[in-house]
């Protein structure tokens, strides 16, 4: 591994700023994060009918998806390994039994938003036409619930990490 980029040390250098003044003011950190913890939990529940296990699984070929675009921006093209991953891999990163996985596969599969490709591994289905993912389209009310969440999280974190003046 390389030394890191100016960009990546000015983020640890915020990030630890940060801490110092989210222990300062633990109490309303604790609040903000609990807060916005609970209300996504629950909003998820609510849209999954409590099926964390589904979400789990589909958050981690979700995350190879999002990591497939960044790279992409930057030039990078990642290879197929690195785009879709096996049902034992998921099993194994998530500690849910390999038959649920792949029942959780398999549900996902026919609501259109996940494929097996020909190596036998899953990704997420993008249509062709639009080049959109169906399951961001049959998200979206939810992933605008989401933002709204992450944003007041946002505001409530940088009003109590601001450095106090003195």
């Amino acid at each position: 591994m390389g030394s890191p980029d100016r960009s990546e040390t000015e983020l640890d250098r915020r990030a630890s700023a940060l801490v110092e003044n989210f222990d300062r003011d633990y109490p309303a950190y604790q609040y903000a994060f609990v807060n916005f913890l609970v209300d996504h939990l629950a909003d998820l529940s609510r849209a999954y009918r409590g099926d964390f296990q589904q979400i789990v699984i589909l958050a981690i070929i979700g995350q190879r998806w999002l990591n497939l675009v960044r790279n992409m921006q930057t030039g990078e093209v990642p290879g197929p390994a690195e785009i879709s991953i096996s049902a034992s891999r998921l099993a194994d990163v998530t500690g849910i039994p390999r038959e649920t996985v792949r029942r959780k596969l398999a549900l996902m599969q026919g609501k259109g938003w996940v494929t097996q490709g020909t190596n036998g591994n899953w990704s997420l289905v993008i249509d062709e036409d639009s080049k959109d993912l169906p399951v961001r389209r049959d998200h979206a009310e939810f992933d605008r619930r989401a933002r709204r969440r992450v944003a007041r999280l946002v505001a409530m974190l940088e009003k109590i990490g601001r450095p106090t003046s003195g």
